[in-house]
């Protein structure tokens, strides 16, 4: 058991004294092919005749945090950590058409399951083979981010605050396992339509053997102004000023048909063996021009059998979070460098399951400087969380490096 740890450092120092010499340049050697390494992108290797590539980038997240409860001083707290530790492979295999990605997670908060009855360390976030036959399809098969809502879409690289929203941690539909197809067309001059269709299995990342149905969702999304630059639509923050208008709208609809946990993909396992069908909508949109940016989510989940209650201990319910969720937030660049954006998030539990659910208000302030872009920046965010069962004061601060 001891092998392997004294050995696995001698071997990335190795790894990266063969590199440093190329870090920071692009070469090309007609034998052994291309190596591009700089600051801002991936690490790429790919072969002379371009029928393998292979990139590899990570990302590192350190948070500062402090809670102050309004109503119980009990509860204030102040703590240290690294939010997000990530690592990310990915290129194409024999040719273009054929890519992947692979994307693993290192830090206790990406690993931890949110699912108290399941052990697993949930490491591995993407694995994903790709076929593209042409420039409008794209096919999908493993595990990775269902077409859900936008700002789950976006990278937490990519984000204008600290962290994305309360509402979005509600409604989300985080990552499963199955097959994705995604057409992507242009209608007239400019405008840009997308669909994706995945077909997932309905439990999310972990290993469950609880799984009946099966989990169906679709995002439409229409850009009628045209592209943003380089993906700026999935990007918070208008970096890249944007000359003209630009706006996003998506569409999202998912059927979770008999869901064993209380968010489908997310959360624990409802009581009994019980299933639950979860229907959810959702509508976003993203808009930009010269470095101001807003962007909105409207979200609704339904379900009619979303409630269980322990049998051996009445007091204990898991309930499916059936509601309606609010998202804004706005941002603008007062400079090339630095940013003060704001956000406001409403969640509201559906009348059958308030006894259980609590509505929820956010209100952030924050402010980001950005050394390069968001690959490198610092971020601080002040915010008041309310609710019926409390009152808090949050203050945060995060480094973030992406290479």
């Amino acid at each position: 058991m001891d092998r392997f740890p004294k050995r696995f450092p001698g071997f990335f120092f190795a790894f990266f004294l063969i590199l440093t010499p190329q870090i920071g340049s692009s070469q090309y050697n007609p034998a052994n092919g291309f190596l591009d390494a700089r600051f801002g992108r991936p690490i790429t290797f790919s072969s002379a005749d371009s029928s393998f590539s292979l990139s590899i980038s990570g990302r590192i997240q350190s948070l500062a945090e402090s809670r102050f409860d309004l109503n119980n001083n009990d509860n204030n707290s102040v703590d240290f950590s690294i939010r997000r530790l990530r690592l990310n492979f990915a290129g194409s295999a024999i040719s273009k058409r054929f890519s992947y990605r692979i994307q693993l997670c290192f830090s206790q908060r990406d690993v931890s399951s949110d699912n108290s009855a399941v052990a697993n360390n949930l490491f591995l976030r993407d694995a994903m083979l790709f076929y593209a036959p042409n420039k409008h399809w794209r096919f999908g098969f493993g595990q990775t981010k269902l077409p859900g809502n936008r700002q789950r879409q976006t990278s937490s690289g990519n984000l204008q605050m600290v962290d994305r929203s309360n509402t979005n941690a509600l409604f989300t539909l985080d990552r499963d396992k199955g097959l994705w197809i995604t057409n992507t067309n242009k209608v007239g001059k400019q405008t840009v339509l997308s669909n994706t269709l995945a077909i997932s299995s309905g439990e999310g990342r972990i290993n469950s053997d609880r799984s009946t149905g099966l989990c169906y969702s679709f995002r439409s999304e229409i850009l009628p102004f045209g592209e943003f630059k380089n993906n700026g639509d999935f990007v918070e923050a208008d970096l890249f000023f944007e000359d003209n208008l630009k706006l996003s709208i998506g569409f999202v609809y998912s059927y979770n048909n008999k869901t064993s946990r209380v968010a489908g993909q997310l959360g624990e396992y409802l009581y009994n063996n019980q299933r639950a069908d979860i229907h959810y909508y959702g509508a976003d949109f993203m808009l930009k021009k010269k470095g101001w940016s807003l962007t909105g989510e409207l979200f609704r989940r339904v379900s009619d059998n979303g409630i269980s209650i322990n049998p051996s201990n009445p007091s204990k319910v898991n309930a499916v979070y059936s509601g309606t969720g609010l998202m804004l937030q706005t941002g603008y660049l007062v400079s090339k460098t630095n940013e003060i954006s704001a956000r406001y998030g409403f969640t509201k539990p559906d009348k059958r399951v308030s006894k259980y659910l609590i509505r929820q208000h956010e209100y952030m302030l924050g402010y980001s400087h950005y050394f390069f872009r968001h690959n490198l920046k610092l971020q601080t965010d002040i915010g008041y969380l309310q609710s019926a069962a409390q009152d808090i004061l949050q203050w945060r601060f995060t480094g973030i490096v992406t290479f």
